[in-house]
């Protein structure tokens, strides 16, 4: 059984985001805001304390607003899901879970079961990839979803007409959420690959979908270039728009031309193309 590292703060909200964007620069990748603060997860293996303790003591957080602990991989948002709401991007596309109704006055569905997998629609990082996909044309595409959590970037795809799609996810809850929601929306062109990038094997796409982190998708600019069609489309998520630049210097250093990008809430997606 996997174990993570659980950390609850609790902290002013001017200082949130500024915090869960310092801690995903060391590893953390889960996080759930709450009306106190917020809790950050990662795998135990990858916890280091003293990059923890400097960044809590650089934001002058007090001991006693920091909570510790080891648990065992669970289901993250079980409280969270009760409470889960529909999302709406423009008027193209309805996300829900199994227990919501149909919307039938929009042309795209996609249905989510919650669970700790990253990827119901209603974080920006996935909201802002999902508006920069809905402008596309992805008929008869191939599609890479690196880093896919639940899956729901590769459902989209999927119903936007790509035909063979792979997505791939190092946590192995995500493993048994995507197989369950492939099954709920009818998509079973995706193949899924666990494990991190080496598991893929090497062949070209037409599209790549990576909503991650900054620091993974500076360490992948390289692999995923190999991995596009020359003219091929990289959509990039899960970062800040003050990470923009850096991400696209390195990006074009690998042969990556930027195009274009669009924020919400600080947060940003970025289209690149081979």
């Amino acid at each position: 059984m996997s174990y993570y590292i659980l950390c609850k703060i609790t902290c002013a909200s001017d200082l949130t985001d500024m915090l869960i964007a310092e801690l995903a620069e060391v590893n953390f990748e889960g996080f759930m805001e709450n009306e106190s603060g917020f809790e950050a997860y990662l795998i135990e293996s990858d916890f280091n304390k003293d990059a923890l303790e400097e960044i809590l003591q650089r934001y002058t957080i007090p001991s006693h607003a920091i909570e510790i602990s080891r648990v065992a991989q669970q289901n993250w948002n079980a409280a969270w899901e009760s409470s889960f709401e529909p999302v709406c991007i423009e008027d193209q596309l309805h996300i829900r879970a199994p227990f919501h109704n149909p919307d039938p006055t929009f042309p795209i569905e996609i249905i989510i079961q919650p669970k700790t997998s990253f990827g119901t629609g209603h974080h920006e990082t996935t909201y802002t990839i999902m508006q920069l996909m809905l402008g596309m044309d992805l008929q008869d595409t191939r599609v890479f979803d690196y880093g896919s959590g639940t899956g729901i970037l590769a459902i989209l795809a999927a119903k936007l007409g790509a035909t063979q799609i792979v997505a791939n996810d190092i946590d192995t809850w995500a493993a048994e959420n995507i197989l369950e929601n492939i099954a709920l929306n009818n998509t079973e062109p995706i193949q899924f690959i666990s494990g991190d990038l080496t598991a893929v094997p090497i062949q070209e796409f037409d599209v790549i979908l990576a909503n991650i982190n900054r620091n993974i998708l500076m360490d992948s600019f390289d692999a995923l270039f190999s991995f596009l069609k020359v003219e091929g489309s990289l959509l990039i998520s899960g970062f800040y728009i003050t990470d923009l630049f850096d991400l696209q210097e390195k990006a074009q250093s690998y042969g990556f031309v930027f195009k274009g990008s669009t924020e919400q809430n600080n947060w940003c997606a970025a289209l690149f193309t081979k």
